[in-house]
């Protein structure tokens, strides 16, 4: 009886052990970070969907040109705003607007569904901001986020990329990700 029970504690603890180990090998180290696709897993990104039948609609309109978008930045508060200097608003819609038409399948643009709302906002990561605290949150110089909404003006998907260089000069990448990590979502 005893061997039976030395046994049985020697391989419970070994299962315990064990399962511990696969389980931290097999973690992924930044949960809920997106890694779909090559560029978001360039930079930190998150991404999320809200309602997958309206995302199927949204992308549908997306290929028929029916897409409307607006766009807004946000300076840093506590640094100086260095940013907007080199990025120019007029600049980045150009961009959006270029990256839309090239998911463009045939342009057909209905009268009885109001366009799609795409709005895209350019946030200047604010190193100064006393609520960051990490070095890593001081690295990039900001974010995109797209976020995608239906017909009843509801977020149905919205998705956080991050651009390295204070100058902007990989803000189009981001943007252009952001584009593509909502035209390729669940497919």
């Amino acid at each position: 009886m005893k061997k039976n029970l030395i046994i049985f504690v020697v391989v419970f603890v070994a299962y315990l052990v064990g399962n511990s180990i696969y389980e931290q090998m097999t973690k992924d180290p930044t949960p809920g970070k997106a890694k779909r696709l090559a560029c978001q897993a360039a930079v930190t990104t998150f991404e999320r969907g809200f309602n997958n039948n309206d995302i199927i609609i949204a992308q549908k309109q997306l290929e028929s040109g029916d897409v409307s978008f607006s766009s807004t930045i946000e300076k840093s508060i506590y640094a100086e705003s260095k940013l907007f200097n080199y990025v120019k608003l007029e600049d980045t819609d150009k961009i959006v607007q270029q990256e839309l038409n090239s998911y463009i399948k045939t342009k057909n643009i209905s009268e009885n569904i109001k366009p799609l709302k795409l709005s895209y906002n350019i946030y200047e990561n604010d190193i100064k901001d006393p609520g960051k605290k990490t070095k890593k949150s001081k690295l990039y110089a900001g974010y995109i986020v797209l976020q995608v909404k239906n017909q009843n003006n509801k977020t149905i998907y919205k998705v956080q990329i991050d651009f390295m260089d204070f100058q902007g000069a990989d803000i189009a990448q981001s943007i252009k990700c952001s584009v593509k990590s909502f035209a390729t979502f669940n497919k």
